[in-house]
């Protein structure tokens, strides 16, 4: 006779925590029509294989974290997590975006701490600069931003501050990363010709499980986006604890 359990909230809740409190994951677009994802069957690494090249119209992955504060109470039979959202944006070019699916995949390499301004502007404009891009790196991460503060005018090195907004991906430890001078000047940071700014990763986060597969999404019908428009997906993962 089979009998009916319920893993306890406490317990459920510990699982969900040590799972996903403090990790990241990050959101990719797959192009592959007629293809029904069936966990246990597909072939997860071909599934991947399928995904929009980096760059398309401006696609890029885009990367999430559950921190502590994420895992909610307990309800209907399990715990669920903060709702998450990833946004893909067009460029705004002639390339159409296609895609037929969304997967969720565990990340690695994001940047949770950065080093010192290494080199800095001659001179710069006081004031705080927000979400800037990255140039140039010495390593192979990307979609790393940054708020940028000036003080005493940029006089050194020192009176410039970067935080980390969004964390990116793939970084490793000591990568140099550049925000070139014609995109301070564009942004009125400092006056074009004064210089590059330069500073290092300093920690970044590690995952073992890196690029294995949680969850996969289908749309209704193939997307081609388009005109600048954004394709946005909302993330509601809950653990269930009841076995019948």
């Amino acid at each position: 006779m089979t009998i009916a359990a319920k893993v306890s909230s406490g317990e459920l809740t510990a699982q969900v925590t040590n799972r996903f409190s403090g990790q990241y994951l990050e959101a990719r677009l797959v192009n592959a029509p007629g293809t029904s994802y069936i966990p246990g069957t597909t072939d997860d690494p071909t599934f991947l294989g399928f995904e929009v090249a980096a760059g398309t119209a401006g696609y890029e992955r885009q990367v999430i974290k559950y921190d502590p504060a994420d895992v909610l109470a307990y309800s209907d039979d399990g715990v669920p997590l903060s709702r998450k959202a990833t946004v893909f944006a067009h460029d705004g070019s002639g390339t159409v975006l296609n895609f037929s699916h969304v997967a969720l995949v565990w990340s690695t390499g994001n940047a949770l701490a950065l080093g010192a301004v290494s080199t800095a502007p001659s001179a710069g404009v006081d004031g705080t600069y927000t979400n800037i891009p990255i140039d140039t790196t010495s390593g192979s991460g990307e979609g790393l931003t940054v708020d940028l503060t000036i003080t005493n005018s940029g006089a050194t090195t020192t009176d410039y501050a970067v935080t980390i907004v969004t964390p990116g991906r793939g970084y490793a430890a000591s990568d140099v990363l550049t925000i070139l001078d014609g995109t301070l000047a564009g942004l009125g940071a400092i006056t074009g010709g004064a210089g590059n700014l330069a500073f290092t990763v300093a920690t970044v986060n590690t995952a073992a499980n890196a690029d294995d597969l949680l969850a996969v999404a289908e749309t209704t019908a193939p997307v081609a986006l388009s005109s600048g428009n954004e394709a946005a997906f909302y993330w509601d993962l809950k653990q269930f604890g009841f076995y019948a």
